[in-house]
């Protein structure tokens, strides 16, 4: 191999590196998720939320964010969740993108690329360029994505790149040799982590836990300053004790989390200590085999398992961090996973993280005792093995994500062309009503969502809504949709009006929106779905 092909191969500087992971983790990003950036469009779920904030002039001044961050979302009214960071951002992408359907998927975009980068950046001084890829594109491929990037509406997606960044810190203040990084790290580390907190409560485990354990070791380290880090804890420790304040405020006023479950402290701390025991179950064999199997083969040094753990013990307390992290969120989901579906995030990271720390672990001791090159080389093998082991399980069926991505632009693309149909023929014809045939309790999010996409794009016709009851459908979060749909028909608050005084109007005409379910023969027709099995989102949490 010549020399300017293993410079190309093994780049040494940290400058050049960086601007190799950040190119592949964009690359990889792009081609899993790149194709919704032209050709996706709005869709149903969610998606609503950002013609709310536009209005009918489809615009949000930069100006008036905040009032509708208080008077147009759930931070000025509970509903029994608090996450102010998520919709603060949510509005000022809105003014800032607007319409534009385009730039929101090229966001998603970007925020999977600066994950992939955090995971990439954080092995590569243990792994090298090459392993560390392999063992970022195998995270990238987990199930879970298809349900975060291939939508526009959950949290996740900030979340994801919100951890992202406090990855980047974490390095920056553990490995930074000038004193001023670390500190600005810590910062940074700070303001990602109370950002995190508001995203979602399931996140302010991770939004503590991460500071407190990176910081934690830092002053032990000599790294950073007592004072300043305790400084920096207190700001930290008292905005995520106002966010968990509110949200237990809001359950204990409920009695019920969201989705209306129990979600009482013995629920919790019970599915934390299933989920403790059910991190270790998972993991363990990561830990044991290989450092058996090394171990006999006198790779490593024979040690027992007292020593071996005192000899690495960062290792090991980034794997305790891990478990804990995984433990929290089963406490506070109040269920074990995977679930394979957004849910899973940040939980299902637990067993490839758990291995790429092993793997760091390992080559951190082998590497020393090696020339460089030749480890460069036995990383760069290693790679090609976790490559070859990725193409081959998914040979025959893409991956979970690139699936999801092709459903989410079949979908987007037939639902906003069918509410461009409807939203032209209405403003013809603004006499005829516009009836909604909700089919089950699961239709309550499109009922409520289509109204809103209506009015943004200038259609004033009355709407109403008809519920067509699914008796498949069961459990206190089903049954409180279905009687939200039930009291549409017969509300007279915006946007709807009393489906008996709208079928008055009936003999002149009448659109008919079928919802997971047919609409009405005797009107003009739309079917509206968002590409989702109605089945599935019963059993979503």
């Amino acid at each position: 191999m010549t020399p300017t092909v293993e410079r190309l191969l093994f780049p040494e500087g940290r400058l050049h590196q960086f601007f190799a992971v950040a190119i592949l983790a964009c690359a990889f990003s792009f081609a899993l998720t790149g194709r919704q950036i032209t050709q996706a469009n709005w869709g149903l779920i969610d998606d609503h939320e950002v013609f709310t904030y536009l209005g009918s002039d489809l615009r949000l001044p930069f100006g008036e964010i905040w009032e509708t961050l208080i008077t147009k979302t759930e931070v000025g009214q509970l509903q029994g969740r608090f996450r102010p960071s998520f919709y603060l951002l949510k509005v000022a992408e809105t003014s800032l993108l607007g319409v534009d359907v385009h730039l929101w998927y090229l966001v998603n975009t970007a925020s999977f690329a600066i994950f992939l980068a955090s995971i990439w950046w954080g092995l590569l001084r243990f792994t090298g360029l090459w392993l560390s890829g392999a063992l970022t594109a195998a995270i990238a491929l987990l199930p879970l994505w298809a349900d975060v990037w291939s939508r526009l509406g959950p949290s996740e997606i900030f979340g994801a790149a919100c951890l992202g960044l406090m990855l980047f810190a974490t390095d920056a203040i553990l490995f930074a040799k000038r004193h001023r990084v670390r500190v600005w790290g810590a910062v940074a580390l700070t303001l990602l982590a109370i950002i995190l907190a508001g995203l979602k409560e399931t996140f302010l485990p991770i939004a503590a836990g991460l500071p407190a354990f990176t910081l934690g070791y830092a002053v032990v380290g000599r790294r950073l300053p007592l004072l300043f880090v305790a400084v920096l804890g207190l700001v930290l420790a008292a905005c995520i004790l106002a966010v968990g304040l509110v949200v237990l405020r809001e359950l204990r006023s409920a009695g019920a989390d969201y989705y209306g479950r129990s979600a009482g402290p013995f629920v919790t701390v019970r599915y934390a200590m299933l989920g403790l025991i059910d991190g270790v179950a998972r993991t363990w064999w990561v830990w044991v085999l290989p450092i058996a199997v090394l171990q006999l083969l006198k790779i490593i040094p024979a040690r027992s398992w007292k020593e071996r753990v005192l000899e690495s013990a960062p290792a090991f307390a980034a794997y305790a961090f891990l478990i804990a992290m995984y433990a929290a969120q089963c406490g506070l989901y109040r269920m074990l996973f995977p679930h394979n579906n957004r849910y899973d995030f940040p939980a299902m990271l637990l067993i490839p993280l758990t291995a790429c720390i092993l793997v760091a672990e390992i080559a951190s001791r082998v590497g020393p005792r090696l020339p460089k090159r030749k480890m460069d080389h036995a990383l760069c093998a290693a790679a090609f093995f976790v490559v070859f082991f990725l193409v081959t399980s998914h040979l025959g069926q893409p991956p979970a994500l690139a699936s999801a991505v092709k459903r989410n632009i079949e979908s987007t693309r037939a639902f906003y062309s069918e509410v461009q149909r409807l939203a032209q023929l209405a403003k013809t014809t603004p006499d005829r009503p516009i009836i909604i045939e909700a089919g089950g309790p699961t239709a309550y999010e499109g009922a409520h969502s289509l109204p809103q996409f209506l009015t943004a794009l200038g259609v004033q016709n009355t709407i109403s809504v008809r519920y067509q009851r699914d008796e498949h459908s069961r459990g206190l979060h089903l049954d409180g949709l279905e009687q939200q749909l039930m009291d549409m028909e017969t509300a007279r608050t915006a946007p709807f009006t009393p489906l008996a005084e709208a079928w008055e109007k009936h003999a002149g005409g009448c659109l008919s929106v079928g919802l997971y379910t047919r609409p009405d023969p005797d009107c003009v027709g739309f079917q509206i779905s968002n590409g989702l099995d109605p089945a599935a989102l019963r059993s979503s949490p």
